[in-house]
């Protein structure tokens, strides 16, 4: 199978949302890991997937409307910051107890969410566009539109250094309806986790190194989904895994300090 220029630019979209969505998910992720809340991401995720599934199954707006294109983005918008907030919330209550609650979170949340789609006849279908992802159908459009909030949310987090405590929880609930509404709730845990965990030995240029390996992750898994019609978001998901290990790998028996 030749791998042409109409290829290159059939995949484009999607490798420019990996970009995008990796300059706010590695930083996140970072943090995530360093407060040891790993089911965060997936708990906000799944709320935020419970909101556009809500939204879509219980109005049964025309898809083709405004409404109906921006109208689940919204609603898992709404979802996300109600679920980050309580969050926050808990984390001066809940003590030890915070990772267990986000891990019932979680699973409450995608309960809810197969209850809704029980019976709806596209539910399976719909269910697996927004776990897995449709990041290949990504267009120009989809960017435009994210590309403004990831880029403020990477300055944000970047020259409010005193304020991240306060920040963390609305920018994490702000990034995450918009991923998964571009790359579903898998990528999302993939681009927030495993380059955080590929990067923790680093000394310094964390940041660079972990969307390094997120775009790696990205055109390697884009390109084998297409070499093998494979389905690009499990795909992707894997590379990344696998660059994430690598890395890390390297770094933890290399006797060179990573500066």
């Amino acid at each position: 199978m030749s791998f042409s220029i109409e290829t290159m630019a059939l995949l484009a979209p999607a490798f420019v949302a990996g970009a995008v969505v990796s300059i706010a998910h590695v930083p996140l992720g970072q943090e995530v890991l360093k407060r040891g809340i790993i089911f965060l991401d997936l708990a906000v995720a799944q709320f935020a997937a419970l909101g556009m599934i809500a939204f879509s199954v219980l109005l049964n707006i025309d898809e083709y409307s405004y409404l109906g294109m921006y109208g689940p983005l919204a609603a898992g918008l709404i979802a996300a910051l109600i679920c980050a907030f309580t969050f926050h919330a808990l984390e001066r209550h809940a003590g030890q107890y915070q990772e267990p609650l986000i891990g019932c979170a979680f699973v409450l949340s995608a309960s809810m969410s197969l209850l809704l789609v029980a019976s709806d006849p596209h539910g399976g279908e719909a269910m697996k566009s927004i776990l897995a992802g449709q990041v290949l159908w990504t267009d120009w459009s989809d960017i435009k539109i994210a590309a403004p909030v990831f880029i403020f949310i990477f300055a944000t987090w970047h020259l409010c250094r005193k304020q991240r405590e306060v920040l963390f929880y609305p920018l994490f609930a702000l990034a995450v309806p918009f991923a998964v509404n571009m790359i579903g709730v898998y990528l999302v845990f993939a681009s927030l986790i495993f380059p955080a965990l590929a990067t923790v030995k680093f000394s310094s240029y964390k940041v660079i190194s972990g969307i390094a390996v997120t775009m790696i992750g990205y055109g390697l898994g884009l390109f084998l989904s297409y070499v093998f019609d494979w389905p690009s978001g499990p795909a992707i998901v894997l590379l990344i895994a696998f660059i994430s290990l690598v890395t890390h790998s390297l770094r933890l028996f290399s006797g060179v300090k990573v500066r």
